[in-house]
């Protein structure tokens, strides 16, 4: 018999992978997606009102996304802009709709997102079955932006 959580995983993955058929692509959107779930549950009202519209996850998308990149040795310009197309189209779909400015944010808090971002696909790759690296960055940014 399957658990809620693989039967979940196994609708979603499909979906996640839409014609993308790139593994580094797919991962790190599971690894967003689990991410951002793991806050929601934890600390719904904390993401509710640090990040409604999303731009905090963008910025950690942004980190995790750079991290893979870096891990599976696509250096290219182009080849990270694909993929990050990929996930903001995925993640993103119904577009980006904050009231925190990308060009006016704090650059201590954007470093902080970055960062937690790389660190959550450092983990992964570390085999770290630990959620959180978003939450935490909630968490320390609430502060200063919330």
């Amino acid at each position: 018999m399957m658990n809620k959580t693989s039967s979940r995983r196994q609708r979603r993955l499909p979906d996640l992978c839409d014609g993308a058929g790139d593994p580094a692509i797919a991962s790190l959107l599971q690894l967003l997606e689990s991410e951002r779930e793991e806050a929601l549950a934890e600390e719904p009202a904390l993401v509710e009102r640090c990040d409604p519209g999303k731009a905090w996850l963008l910025w950690f998308a942004i980190g995790a996304t750079d991290e893979v990149c870096r891990l599976a040795q696509r250096t290219a310009e182009s080849e990270g802009n694909h993929v990050f197309r990929r996930v903001v189209n995925v993640i993103f779909a119904s577009g980006v709709q904050s009231e925190v400015d990308p060009v006016m944010a704090d650059r201590r808090l954007v470093e902080l997102f970055e960062t937690a971002g790389a660190e959550a696909v450092q983990a992964c790759m570390r085999g770290d079955a630990r959620l959180g690296y978003y939450l935490d960055a909630l968490r320390l940014s609430y502060g200063y932006h919330c």
